[in-house]
């Protein structure tokens, strides 16, 4: 299977990852064996959330990131990086014009998830820092975002005789924080906060035990003319 990422930035991961499993082997030597400091190491992962988008390429500092399209609802995982300030571009496959290009900040020991949002018209970068929670035994952990652009705000909830509210009035750009629940498999109902009607339905989501997940709601309630991006939901494993 390809990488996704460019030579360059497959190389810059790979010597961080070194660099904290180094970290660790030499915390096991003689105390009289003196211990480098850790590496500073900051992550963030980045999502393509606009349904009427393009592949894109993605530049980060104008270098690639990417050896393929990223398309649609990809998703790239945590990727670490120097503690920094970013210029994050998104443009279409193998051309110079940005349709965003914003600079982002991510810090020293945090997470961040990065959203390319909106429609393309409005296309705009959400940076959220992650705070994953340290879950019990037997808890996974949940949070919701709503990237639809033209839904309503919604409710989100857990169907069956457990039945619980995720989230009420989740707006256009909202973002929950995680959540822990039961580690089980769920029947989701997202449903538009303000008539009550059932827009997407999900069957069997499995949470495991000691895993955070994030549920996307993304893609057009009424799609344009010769778009098939409907509304759904898609699950997403943080950690």
């Amino acid at each position: 299977m390809h990488s996704l990422f460019s030579k360059s930035f497959a190389g810059k991961v790979t010597l961080l990852l070194f660099s904290v499993i180094s970290f660790s082997l030499t915390g096991c030597l003689d105390n009289d064996v003196e211990t480098p400091e850790p590496t500073p190491t900051t992550y963030f992962s980045l999502y393509h959330g606009s349904p009427d988008a393009p592949d894109f390429d993605i530049y980060i500092d104008n270098q690639l990131l990417n050896r393929q399209p990223f398309k649609y609802t990809s998703y790239t995982g945590y990727l670490p990086f120097k503690p920094d300030s970013y210029g994050i571009k998104f443009t279409s496959v193998n051309a110079a014009d940005a349709f965003v290009d914003s600079t982002l900040t991510f810090e020293d020991g945090k997470a961040y998830s990065v959203f390319a949002i909106n429609k393309l018209d409005d296309l705009e970068l959400l940076a959220v820092q992650d705070v994953i929670p340290q879950l019990a035994a037997g808890k996974a952990g949940i949070r919701v975002v709503h990237l639809s652009p033209d839904a309503a705000p919604l409710d989100i909830t857990t169907t069956g005789t457990a039945g619980n509210v995720l989230t009420s009035d989740l707006a256009f750009k909202e973002i929950t924080s995680f959540m822990p629940v039961d580690a089980s498999k769920y029947n989701l109902e997202i449903k538009s906060a303000d008539t009550g009607e059932t827009l997407v339905t999900v069957t069997n989501a499995t949470f495991a035990a000691g895993a955070n997940y994030t549920l996307i709601i993304r893609g057009f309630k009424t799609p344009p003319s010769g778009n098939a991006n409907t509304l759904h939901a898609q699950l997403i494993r943080n950690l």
